[in-house]
C-alpha cells in the first residue's frame, strides 16, 4: 500500500557533569482525535484501563525511572494530561495516529522543563484548529499551545523553588517537537535545542544530507537580536507596554510531507548534543550505525544513545564539562513490519499500517529517565499512515 512506512525511535539522555539534570524528553503516540470528540476522561493510574483482549497488558504505566508516571496526577489538576498511560505491550489502531515527540533543556531549575512534558502536548492538542486537514491551521493550533503553555506556568511560579536570593523562580526550558501524523511533520521550536532531517537526495547514492530544521533562538543571532532589539532589549519575559513577549515562548513553527523513500532520520537534540556534533556528523553517525545493525548483524547501541556518548566524549576530549545532552533519533524506512521488533531496549518500532486494534482509546506514552533509557521490551505501537 502507498504512503506505509514505519519508524524506528530510540531516546537517551545523560546528566553529563553537571550538578542538576534539567534535560527532559517525550514520546507519546495515541489515536488521532476527531473534531468531533469531546476528551475523554481523565486517568490516572488508580483508575483501570479498559479491558481488552489478549496479550494482557501487565499492571503499571508511563516507562519512566522516576517513579510515578504524569499520568498519576489527581483528576482534580485542572491542567490539560499529555495522555493517559499504558504499560509495557502491544496496542494497536483502527483509525490513524498521531506521534509527538519532544526535547525540553531546562534552565534554572528543572521545573519549566517537567512542566513543558507534562502539559505543553495537552496544550497543543486541545486548541481550535489541531485536528484540521489544513497545515496553517496546525501550525496556528500548535504556536496557541505553546504560549497557553507559557502562561500556565507563570500561574504555578510561585509554587516553584525560589532563587537563593528570594526571588521567585528563573527557571525556563526550550522545546523542539516534532508531530507526525499521517504523511505530514510539523516541527515546532524554541530556544536552543534542534531538529534536523537527514534526505537521500538521489536513491542510487548512499549519501544523506543533514537540513538544520530548526534555527537557535540565540540573542547572538542577527535575526533574533533584532527581534529583542526592537522589543527594547528588555530581560523581563513580556513587555506589558507593547503586548508582546521579549524572551518569546511563541515557537517557530514549520511542516513537511514526509516522503520515505528521501527522508531518512530525524533527530532532536539538546544543545549539549549539538555543540558537539554538528547535524551532517549526526546524521552520518547514525547511517553507519544503521549499516553496521543491518548489514553486519550488530546491534549494540541505539543511534540516540550512540550520539549521546559521542558527544559526551567529544566534552572530554576538549576538557569541557559536559552538558546535560538528550537525543531521539527516529529512523524512517519505507518497508512495514507488521509484528513490530526490538533491536535493544533503547529502541522501539512505531510500525505505521492500518492493523486492527485492540482498543482505539489507548495512548502510550514513553519517557525516559534522566540518565538513561529504561527498558521498552515488548513495548510496541502500530500507527495508521494513509492519511
Amino acid at each position: 500500500m502507498a504512503g506505509l512506512y514505519s519508524l524506528g525511535v530510540s531516546v537517551f539522555s545523560d546528566q553529563g557533569g553537571r550538578k542538576y539534570m534539567e534535560d527532559v524528553t517525550q514520546i507519546v503516540v495515541e489515536p488521532e482525535p476527531t473534531a468531533e470528540e469531546k476528551p475523554s476522561p481523565r486517568r490516572s493510574l488508580s483508575q483501570p484501563l479498559p479491558p481488552r483482549p489478549s496479550p494482557p497488558a501487565p499492571p503499571g504505566g508511563e516507562v519512566s525511572g522516576k517513579g510515578p508516571a504524569v499520568a498519576a496526577r489527581e483528576a482534580r489538576d485542572p491542567l490539560p494530561d499529555a495522555g493517559a498511560s499504558l504499560a509495557p505491550g502491544r496496542c494497536c489502531r483502527r483509525r490513524s495516529s498521531v506521534a509527538f515527540f519532544a526535547v525540553c533543556d531546562g534552565h534554572g531549575g528543572r521545573e519549566a522543563a517537567q512542566f513543558a512534558r507534562e502539559h505543553l502536548w495537552g496544550f497543543i492538542k486541545k486548541q481550535k484548529g489541531f485536528t484540521s486537514s489544513e497545515p496553517a491551521k496546525v501550525c496556528a493550533a500548535i504556536r496557541k499551545g505553546f504560549l497557553a503553555c507559557h502562561l500556565a506556568m507563570w500561574k504555578k511560579l510561585a509554587e516553584w523553588p525560589k532563587t537563593m536570593t528570594g526571588l521567585p523562580s528563573t527557571s525556563g526550558t526550550t522545546a523542539s517537537v516534532v508531530i507526525i501524523r499521517g504523511m505530514k511533520m510539523y516541527v515546532a521550536h524554541v530556544g536552543d535545542s534542534g531538529v534536523v532531517l537527514g534526505i537521500q537526495d538521489d536513491p542510487k547514492d548512499d549519501f544523506v544530507r543533514a537540513v538544520e530544521v530548526t534555527q537557535d533562538h540565540k540573542p547572538e543571532l542577527p535575526k533574533e537580536r533584532e527581534r529583542i532589539e526592537g522589543l527594547g532589549g528588555d530581560l523581563w519575559s513580556y513587555d506589558f507596554f507593547s503586548g508582546e513577549f521579549v524572551v518569546s515562548p511563541e515557537p517557530d513553527t514549520s511542516v513537511h510531507t514526509l516522503d520515505p523513500q528521501k527522508h531518512k532520520y530525524i533527530i532532536l537534540g539538546s544543545d549539549g548534543l549539538w555543540n558537539m556534533i554538528p547535524p551532517q556528523d549526526a546524521i552520518s553517525m547514525c547511517q553507519d550505525q544503521e549499516e553496521k545493525k543491518y548489514l553486519m548483524g550488530e546491534h549494540g547501541q541505539s543511534c540516540a544513545k550512540m550520539l549521546v556518548n559521542r558527544a559526551l566524549g567529544r566534552w572530554r576530549q576538549r576538557m569541557l564539562r559536559a552538558d546535560n545532552t538528550s537525543a531521539i533519533v527516529i529512523c524512517i524506512s519505507p518497508e512495514v513490519d507488521n509484528q513490530g521488533n526490538f533491536t535493544n531496549e533503547d529502541e522501539l518500532y512505531l510500525n505505521l499500517t492500518d492493523s486492527p486494534s485492540y482498543n482505539s482509546q489507548e495512548t502510550c506514552v514513553m519517557t525516559p529517565s534522566p540518565c538513561s533509557t529504561p527498558p521498552v521490551k515488548d513495548f510496541g505501537f502500530e500507527l495508521d499512515s494513509t492519511k
